[in-house]
């Protein structure tokens, strides 16, 4: 087998049409999703060999099976707010038809993560049916916003509003930095009292209430989530959640000027990279070992 600078060769090979270049430091604007700023940040040749050499890479049954859970709790949602309640049946129907079988270690592997899957329907959607539980207001709903006239885009999994109490709350004011994200996508009508709840699905087994709740504080995702949200509405939401679809246990946070402020800075750090094109390894040991190219990275600690 060639060593791992001439398989990485082979990406340099020439190819139909312009390869994507991030702007020059002076340039145009970046668009970044979370996905984009995530893996500058865990390591910038990371973010190279996939968002720039678009270095095609195996599917991984991880992705698999999450793409496949999203897909039928999507659909559950969206009959839902019509009215419609999808049997169990369906529900397990529309996880399997989004199913493909790459990236198993072996058949019973397969066999054991579509029946995890399953479980996890059910419990999901007998959840959803429990009396008082919300029907979200906001499935899949795309957003933007700008900062330091970047654009930062994403996708909302899911939004709750609910009817709140007490007197009318003034619209969210800018941080005490001066920061108020920039609204570049239509603003979405909110009533004063109404509570605002984004989640965020997420496939891996997460099984401890702490660390649950450790892993919304800490999300990135999640905080440019809120900061889209108040970039649409002018206000935050009241709360972000992230909804551990195996073991159904949730992780709850609010939302404050500290998360904003240190949200705004990992964004702005990688932008500030990406223009400058510094794509140098970052090697550490847990992230290479979950690297998809790790085999072919010169930097990598996982080889």
């Amino acid at each position: 087998m060639p060593p791992p600078l001439e398989r990485l060769a082979a990406f340099a090979s020439p190819v139909p049409g312009p390869v994507a270049e991030p702007r020059p430091e002076n340039g145009e604007p970046l668009s970044l999703s979370f996905y984009q700023v995530d893996d500058y940040l865990t390591c910038p040749q990371k973010y190279k060999f996939n968002h720039i050499l678009r270095v095609p890479v195996s599917p991984h049954h991880s992705i698999i099976y999450g793409a496949a859970l999203h897909r039928a709790v999507q659909e559950f949602h969206k009959r839902h707010a019509h009215g419609e309640v999808m049997t169990e049946g369906e529900l397990i129907a529309s996880f399997e038809s989004a199913w493909s079988s790459e990236g198993f270690l072996n058949r019973d592997h397969e066999s054991a993560r579509l029946e995890a899957g399953r479980t996890a329907l059910r419990r999901f959607r007998a959840e959803q049916l429990e009396p008082g539980a919300v029907i979200p207001a906001y499935v899949e709903r795309d957003f933007a916003f700008t900062l330091d006239g970047d654009r930062i885009r994403g996708r909302w999994d899911r939004v709750d509003v609910e009817p709140g109490e007490g007197p009318a709350e003034a619209a969210v004011q800018p941080s005490p930095d001066g920061f108020q994200p920039d609204v570049v996508e239509p603003t979405l009508a909110l009533l004063p009292r109404e509570r605002v709840t984004i989640t965020d699905y997420k496939s891996s087994d997460v099984r401890d209430p702490d660390r649950a709740r450790q892993r919304a504080r800490e999300s990135l995702q999640l905080t440019i989530y809120a900061m889209g949200w108040q970039a649409m509405t002018g206000r935050l939401p009241d709360a972000v959640q992230l909804n551990f679809l195996e073991s159904g246990l949730v992780g709850r946070a609010g939302v404050d000027d500290k998360r904003l402020a240190r949200g705004r800075a990992q964004i702005q750090l990688a932008a500030t990279g990406i223009r400058a094109r510094d794509f140098k390894p970052k090697p550490d040991l847990v992230a290479c070992s979950y690297c998809p190219f790790r085999a072919i990275c010169p930097a990598s600690l996982a080889r």
